[in-house]
């Protein structure tokens, strides 16, 4: 099976299925090595065996969390990918399933669509809140001393409407590498 990268299609996806396999084999691997302590050891649970499997849960605690903050959100229909992939300009750059998370909570976006000055995103849900999305990444790109405007949309009218109106690209290939690059690091 091919690996998706951040912020591609499907990622979302695959990151599910990833993360609900890596915590039933922790657990199944907790659980073989604790039963073979028992068989071991005379059915007496104080034993090193007991001690390995509960560190099993230690990596399961770690796969669960992330898949609990990932089961919130889903990859979009293939459907709305190719009108959105056929609705950015040429010299654009497309960014599907982008998951990030601040201090305070994660967020996502449907799409998120890279030109020239401008950073137009669709919210992931109707339970997104676009103005802490915006203000964050902003002030990221801003720190990073990186130009551009981001706006987020909530419904898909508004979205395609201001795909629409973008302006030819105004930044260098090594310019927007720099901001995927940077984007990409962000993303969950």
């Amino acid at each position: 099976m091919k690996q998706v990268e951040r912020c591609e299609y499907g990622r979302i996806n695959a990151q599910k299925r990833k993360y609900l396999f890596s915590v039933l084999f922790m657990i199944a691997i907790g659980v073989a090595i604790f039963v073979l302590g028992l068989f071991l050891n005379k059915f007496d649970k104080r034993n090193i065996f007991t001690v390995v499997a509960v560190l099993f849960v230690l990596p399961m605690a770690r796969y669960l969390s992330t898949l609990i903050v990932i089961m919130a959100y889903k990859t979009p229909d293939k459907a709305l990918y190719e009108k959105v992939k056929g609705a950015v300009p040429e010299g654009s750059i497309l960014l599907s399933d982008y998951l990030f998370s601040s201090p305070e909570r994660a967020m996502g976006m449907s799409f998120f669509v890279l030109t020239g000055n401008e950073l137009i995103g669709l919210a992931a849900g109707e339970k997104e809140k676009t103005e802490k999305i915006t203000g964050y990444l902003s002030a990221e790109l801003k720190r990073r001393g990186i130009p551009g405007k981001v706006t987020v949309h909530k419904e898909q009218e508004k979205f395609f409407s201001a795909l629409k109106k973008i302006e030819t690209a105004t930044r260098t290939e090594e310019e927007m590498q720099e901001l995927v690059d940077f984007l990409r690091s962000l993303a969950v």
